[in-house]
C-alpha cells in the first residue's frame, strides 16, 4: 500500500513537449485496479439526510428531493449540500460548483428557488446529462432520444464502408456490427426512456439510419 501511495509523479505531454515531472500529492494512480476501491472507502461516509436521496456513482452524485412546495424542497436540499460542504472541507475534496446543475422535474411552470454551494449559486438548467441519460425538466425523453439519433447518424457515418451497400461484407456481418456497436447506442437505458409518447419514440423508429445497416 505505501509503494502504490507513496513516490508517484506524473508530467503532461502535449504533441512533442514534455512538461516537468511533478509529485501526486494526493489521489491514486489512474486507471488502476484498487483505485476504485480506494475511492469508495473513502467517501463511504457521505452524508445524508431523511428529507433527500442520494445516488453516487463513480465521482458522479445525485441529491434528489421531492415536495409539492418548491420552497420546501429547496430548503430541504440547502441543508443537504451544507453537510455536503462540512464534509469536501473535512476530507480536503475539492467540487466545482460551476460544474453542477439544479433543475426542477415539474410539469407545472416554475422552478424551485436557488441553492447555494461555498457562497456560489449553483447553475439551474432545464436538462442534465447522468450516466449517459439526457433528462429534461418534464421528463418526455424527447432531448435524449433526439440525442441518441445524432450519436447514431455519427456512428453509421464512421461505419459506413463496412455497413454500407458498396460492402462486400456479408449481410450475417453486418447485422453483428449493428447488434454490437449501434444497437446499444440507442437501447441504453430503454427501460426507462422506453415510456416516451409515440411521437418522441417515431423519432427513432423511422430513422432511415436504423436501417442502414441490414437493408443490402
Amino acid at each position: 500500500m505505501r509503494s502504490y501511495l507513496s513516490a508517484r509523479t506524473f508530467h503532461t505531454k502535449i504533441k512533442d513537449h514534455t512538461s516537468a515531472t511533478f509529485p501526486i500529492t494526493a489521489g491514486v494512480a489512474q486507471g488502476s485496479v484498487l483505485g476504485p476501491i480506494l475511492f469508495f472507502l473513502y467517501t463511504s461516509d457521505l452524508p445524508t439526510t431523511n428529507y433527500t436521496t442520494t445516488g453516487t456513482f463513480a465521482d458522479d452524485t445525485a441529491i434528489l428531493v421531492s415536495h409539492d412546495d418548491p420552497s420546501t424542497a429547496t430548503h430541504y436540499l440547502q441543508d443537504h449540500l451544507v453537510l455536503l460542504q462540512e464534509w469536501l472541507h473535512k476530507w480536503r475534496i475539492k467540487i466545482n460548483a460551476a460544474k453542477s446543475v439544479q433543475i426542477t422535474f415539474t410539469l407545472r411552470k416554475g422552478q424551485c428557488p436557488p441553492v447555494y454551494m461555498n457562497d456560489t449559486k449553483l447553475p439551474v438548467g432545464n436538462s442534465t446529462k447522468y450516466l449517459g441519460m439526457h433528462l429534461d425538466h418534464k421528463l418526455n425523453w424527447k432531448e435524449h432520444i433526439v440525442k441518441k439519433r445524432k450519436q447514431m447518424a455519427l456512428k453509421v457515418k464512421e461505419l459506413y464502408w463496412l455497413i454500407g451497400r458498396k460492402s462486400p461484407l456479408s449481410l450475417e456481418n453486418k447485422l453483428l456490427l449493428y447488434k454490437s456497436i449501434m444497437k446499444p447506442i440507442w437501447t441504453y437505458g430503454i427501460e426507462i426512456w422506453g415510456c416516451a409518447i409515440k411521437a418522441s419514440q417515431a423519432i427513432l423508429q423511422k430513422a432511415p439510419i436504423i436501417h442502414t445497416s441490414i437493408d443490402d
